[in-house]
């Protein structure tokens, strides 16, 4: 583990993993006879879609000091990420299957990581006082299920990020395979109530707190549970909403047709903390994400390999089929 300063604008930690496919679009795993490999985790998922949008990110995790750790921490560094202060341990890389579908059959996903090396990390993997140096970090639910040891490491980021002063946006990224409602709803509970921006699927909020009714209701009932963070709720096709203590705002979605589902909700991430570190009002920021997201719908892969330059022509509203 390196002690370099990162001086980066956003850190973010957890796992990523090998993710394996069927070749062509809805081929069926157990018919398959090769699986394509891509590089995917919530957290770097954010790290590599902001870093390619010209901010200078760090992606901080665990992985096995093997060919296939290897392989993921190349692959997020190529797209300009500090991986400088990836622990590297004893262990396996996490995997996941994903079996894509078409209507009316769903996309399946089958996790195999348990005992990752990322599912043992332990809070002193990592160089706390490089906080000092960084203006946001970003953590979801998804790293608290994994293991005891993975929810002391967040905890401890949270507690350090608190007192270096920085701000921190957690998504609760809710897992029903990794944990049921009722293990994961008082940990996010708890997680939420030291955020600066908690962002949630509207679906999980139902899920997790039984809590729904009027949006801006439940905005302003989560922002009080969670001692004054600025909600954003998400709602796929419809938008999303926030509010930040004095102001409600809703932004739509960008329709696209035939959407690749898996990742938007970390490209909306990015694109709303890229433009909250470009210092533009929630509003904005909103829409921004709600354009990164678009933009990875229409294409394969966790990784939303999105430019700025595409991200403002589709703000002008002027998408286009042709570029030459």
């Amino acid at each position: 583990m390196s002690s370099t300063a990162t001086n980066c604008e956003l850190i973010t930690l957890g796992e990523t993993m090998w993710r394996l496919s069927p070749p062509g679009q809805h081929q069926r795993l157990e018919a398959t006879n090769s699986l394509d490999i891509q590089v995917g985790g919530a957290e770097s998922n954010v790290a590599v879609a902001v870093a390619r949008l010209g901010k200078q990110v760090a992606w901080w995790s665990r992985l096995p000091d093997n060919p296939l750790g290897r392989h993921v921490a190349q692959t997020i560094h190529a797209h300009g990420v500090n991986t400088a202060n990836v622990c590297w341990a004893e262990g396996r890389l996490g995997t996941y299957f994903v079996e894509f579908g078409n209507a009316p059959r769903p996309t399946q996903v089958i996790y195999d990581r348990a005992h990752s090396a990322a599912s043992q990390m332990q809070p002193n993997d990592f160089p706390w006082e490089q906080l000092l140096g960084a203006k946001w970090l970003h953590l979801t639910g998804i790293t608290p299920a994994l293991s005891q040891s993975c929810l002391q490491t967040v905890r401890c980021a949270f507690t350090e990020a608190n007192k270096a002063g920085i701000s921190i946006s957690f998504d609760l990224n809710y897992r029903a395979k990794l944990w049921t409602p009722a293990q994961a709803a008082p940990i996010l509970d708890e997680l939420a109530g030291q955020a600066s921006i908690v962002i949630a699927a509207q679906r999980d909020i139902k899920t997790l707190f039984g809590i729904e009714g009027e949006l801006e209701t439940v905005l302003h009932q989560l922002h009080s549970r969670w001692n004054g963070a600025t909600i954003v709720i998400t709602q796929s096709a419809k938008g999303a909403s926030s509010f930040d203590g004095h102001n409600t705002y809703h932004v739509p979605a960008f329709h696209i047709q035939n959407p690749i589902t898996i990742g938007a909700g970390d490209s909306f991430d990015a694109g709303l903390l890229c433009a909250l570190l470009d210092n533009k009002p929630l509003p904005d920021a909103l829409t921004y994400g709600n354009a990164l997201a678009a933009l990875k719908l229409t294409m394969p892969g966790d990784i939303a390999l999105v430019t700025r330059h595409e991200i403002e022509n589709l703000l002008q509203q002027n998408p286009t089929t042709l570029l030459r």
